[in-house]
């Protein structure tokens, strides 16, 4: 494999290899927060996308670097599917609920950010009343999914902004 690595061409000269780098690392700190993006792992592949395109022979990121850089991406999806689910279950959310919050969200993608914000809430409650809980309990449910939601974005836009400083760091030493 590092033989491989080792053969694809070097755009050092070319600033094309460097807006592809940024483009992916921008659109994944973007992507931090919003739901089903995959934020770190655009950052992950802007890293990457340096080590092969851009870093000149001799500055290439150290393998420590690009490891621990996949470790925080790995974390970062890890926390954020717990969060989710630890909220939604913290207040009382049944595996229906659960579920109607992933249908909620993906529905809600057609809409746009209020899709976003309120698909999943949605169907929480639908997902909820369809289990037989009262209408109160079924709110309460969904509120555990928001604050789930709301940790887990917080926790991956900790996980991308720690990504871009190691990065960062790796690069200008």
């Amino acid at each position: 494999m590092s033989a491989f690595l080792a053969n694809l061409p070097s755009f050092t000269a070319s600033p094309a290899g460097w807006v592809l780098v940024w483009a992916l690392i921008f659109t994944g700190f973007l992507g931090c927060f919003v739901p089903l993006l995959p934020g770190t792992a655009l950052i992950l592949a802007g890293v990457f996308t340096y080590q092969w395109l851009v870093a000149p022979a001799g500055a290439q990121l150290s393998a420590a670097t690009l490891w621990g850089i996949s470790l925080v991406m790995v974390v970062s999806h890890v926390t954020d599917i717990a969060s989710t689910l630890i909220g939604a279950r913290r207040y009382g959310a049944s595996p229906r609920g659960v579920w109607g919050g992933l249908a909620g969200l993906v529905i809600g993608l057609a809409f746009g950010l209020p899709g976003l914000l309120l698909g999943p809430l949605l169907g929480v409650i639908v997902g909820e009343l369809l289990s037989g809980k009262p209408p109160n309990e079924a709110v309460q449910a969904a509120w555990g999914t928001v604050v789930g939601n709301a940790a887990g974005i917080l926790l991956r836009v900790i996980a991308g902004a720690a990504m871009v400083l190691w990065f960062l760091l790796a690069v200008w030493r």
